[in-house]
């Protein structure tokens, strides 16, 4: 892994993609129900991009992606994760409203 610019620009737009498909997933329609605002208007955010090492093995690693799902007033009303592995396999991710 080779931490450049574009690195971090190409984890970010996976990250928001994989946001849009979650969001647009018919399984996930509950998740308009728990906040007051139109969820495909939430904007997003780059918080920040974690690297998890397991142990001693600088071979193995996990990627977190955060983002910051804001409101079209400016209110924070949660976060979204992103995770993958050393491979660029995507692993999780996880959505939290406030």
């Amino acid at each position: 892994m080779k931490l450049e610019v574009d690195f971090l620009e190409d984890l970010y737009l996976k990250a928001k993609l994989s946001f849009k498909e979650c969001i647009s997933n018919p399984d996930n329609s509950y998740l308009q129900d728990e906040i007051d605002v139109q969820i495909d208007e939430i904007i997003l955010m780059e918080e920040f991009i974690r690297v998890q090492f397991f142990k001693h093995d600088i071979t193995k690693f996990i990627i977190e992606v955060k983002l910051q799902l804001i409101s079209q007033d400016s209110r924070l009303i949660g976060r979204y994760f992103y995770y993958e592995d050393e491979k660029r396999t995507p692993l999780d991710d996880s959505l939290v409203f406030d």
